[in-house]
């Protein structure tokens, strides 16, 4: 209750001991206008100004983030063993279809591996539901990837020049550097 009243205390602007708030120091100060804080509009508390109530939001939370420290890395690994936009031509063998990946690794300052494999197609084409989940497996041509949706088969699409994607979709960037999905 006194933390409460302490906080409300704050909130109309009265300077007033920390009682009890280990850490804090021995005062609240309440900011003041211009200086940072406030949000959108109609606050409805005391000194509060047209942008809403002024004081701040507290702790940011990037302070929480620790940078590893890797050195720059190189260009990410790249194991292509057939061609994912020419089915036809890729180098699987019939009823295979050529899959894209990616590999992330295991070390916070590892590298990813894109590329390609053979793999035995599915059935699953756009909007269709995939994964060891559904059991449900993708045809050539499409990737399994996690939408708004689920996880579901898209086309595969260049982001560069006519993306070939189906009434309504758009070519967006996958996780797979240089690949798109029709969604």
């Amino acid at each position: 209750m006194q933390k409460r009243l302490i906080l409300v205390a704050a909130a109309l602007g009265l300077v007033v001991p920390a009682a009890g708030l280990g850490g804090c120091g021995s005062t609240i100060v309440r900011e003041t206008e211009g200086q940072g804080g406030g949000g959108g509009e109609g606050g409805g508390l005391p000194n509060s100004s047209a942008t809403g109530p002024i004081w701040d939001a507290g702790k940011d939370a990037f302070d929480e983030y620790v940078d590893p420290g890797c050195p720059s890395t190189p260009p990410p690994i790249e194991d292509f063993q057939c061609d994912p936009f020419d089915q036809l031509n890729s180098g699987c063998f019939p009823g295979e279809g050529c899959f894209i990946f990616v590999s992330y690794p295991d070390e916070p300052c590892g590298q990813e591996v894109y590329g390609a494999f053979c793999a035995p197609a599915g059935t699953g084409v756009q909007g269709d539901p995939c994964g060891s989940g559904s059991g449900l497996w993708c045809a050539a041509g499409f990737a399994c990837v996690v939408t708004g949706s689920g996880t579901q088969c898209v086309k595969l699409c260049p982001l560069d020049g006519n993306d070939d994607c189906p009434s309504g979709l758009v070519c967006e960037p996958i996780d797979v550097e240089g690949f798109g999905g029709c969604l």
